[in-house]
């Protein structure tokens, strides 16, 4: 095992940014921070001690522990340099470990990439070859994997979030002032109620000797509802992700007790962007593994639950999924975060872009396992049909 740079944190700080770069890893200061300090516990030459106590800090999703083992060979030149034949002239149109790389440096030079500043640091401090050999290989392999289809695989697309029109907000005002979450538990003052006020109507009265003049009340008032809306970003779902957007942009704008995340192989909350597209901005998503890529809807409901469902879920929630219901990870999975979610919100609406389709039937394998457990079944491409969606909408 060897290592790039002369210092410790040097050669954590850029593993952690090529990490970010290449492979979409959530690294971030907070990691490389506990980074450093599951290190202390580790034997630095010892390069299987190292490995095991990065691997649980810095790849916390499955799909990140499938390829650290994969970045930290790359990174610490663990990968053998591909030989040549002994004693043989490399074959016809095949070029030489040296000829290979100085051709890809030549390549990137004149394409003028841009570089991440961290990482051209790193770069100039390492004066060895162990970031070109890496590099070329990263080269070379990257073009045969973006030539084969991957259901997990991620383009990494950007997302566009745009001011909606009077009509969206309309038709999401109109969602939310239909959506009742049920009474809260607590009496508070009204000016009607089902409950008389003693005390405060005794407190009034002194000003006129004790007369009751203006009798007080009680009232249990309505809980404010919650809406947690999950945008599938899948290649599946691209000709009809933008209504999908443009709901969520107007919800955010009706109330602010909404909530959205986008998935693809991943998940993302993306609340704050959503509510300054509703404020007016423009805003551009690089939302990575959450966009583009394969769908595994059960693994990112499940990564829901298990993040924010504590917080965000209960009661008062209405659960919105839009999705086609595709989903190439385990069913299972899928079956137990549809129960969950049915347990601890009072509503999944499932918003289907499939279902106006003339001949549509519900029979994707992840539509028939989530099926049993949705309150309401639709579909969503335009202001009215928002609308449509307020009227139908059911709470249990």
């Amino acid at each position: 095992m060897s290592y790039p740079f002369a210092s410790l944190p040097e050669n954590l700080a850029a593993f952690c940014a090529m990490l970010r770069r290449d492979y979409h890893f959530r690294a971030g200061p907070r990691e490389l921070r506990d980074a450093v300090r599951a290190l202390e516990l580790a034997e630095i030459a010892n390069e299987q001690a190292v490995r095991n106590v990065l691997r649980p800090v810095l790849a916390d999703r499955l799909e990140d522990v499938r390829v650290f083992d994969q970045a930290f060979d790359r990174f610490f030149g663990l990968v053998p340099e591909p030989r040549p034949r002994s004693g043989m002239p490399p074959a016809k149109g095949e070029m030489s470990p040296e000829r290979r790389r100085s051709d890809i440096g030549s390549a990137d030079a004149a394409a003028g990439g841009a570089v991440d500043d961290d990482d051209a640091a790193a770069a100039e401090a390492a004066g060895s070859s162990v970031h070109e050999v890496a590099d070329a290989e990263q080269e070379t392999s990257a073009g045969l994997l973006r030539a084969s289809y991957s259901p997990f695989g991620v383009e990494g697309q950007a997302a566009t979030l745009e001011p909606v029109d009077r009509a969206w907000r309309e038709a999401a005002a109109m969602l939310v002032s239909r959506v009742h979450a049920g009474l809260s538990r607590r009496w508070q003052p009204a000016k009607q109620g089902r409950r008389f006020d003693l005390r405060r109507t005794l407190r009034t009265s002194l000003p006129t000797g004790g007369d009751v003049v203006t009798p007080k009340w009680r009232a249990r008032p309505r809980r404010r509802p919650r809406l947690v809306m999950l945008v599938d970003g899948s290649r599946s779902m691209e000709p009809y992700v933008r209504p999908a957007l443009q709901m969520a942009v107007a919800l955010a704008g009706a109330t602010l007790n909404t909530e959205v995340f986008t998935f693809s192989t991943a998940l993302r909350r993306v609340t704050r962007e959503v509510r300054r597209a509703a404020a007016g901005e423009r805003r551009h998503l690089q939302l990575h593994d959450a966009w583009g890529g394969g769908t595994t809807i059960g693994a990112c409901l499940r990564e829901f639950l298990h993040r924010y469902g504590e917080r965000l879920l209960g009661r008062d929630a209405v659960v919105i999924i839009v999705s086609d219901g595709i989903d190439v990870g385990d069913v299972s999975v899928l079956r137990a975060a549809m129960a969950r979610l049915s347990r601890v919100s009072a509503s999944i609406v499932w918003l289907n872009p499939l279902l106006p389709t003339p001949g549509f039937a519900p029979t994707a394998l992840g539509m028939s396992v989530a099926r049993p457990y949705i309150t309401t079944f639709s579909s969503v491409g335009s202001p009215a049909d928002l609308v449509r969606l307020a009227r139908a909408v059911r709470i249990r």
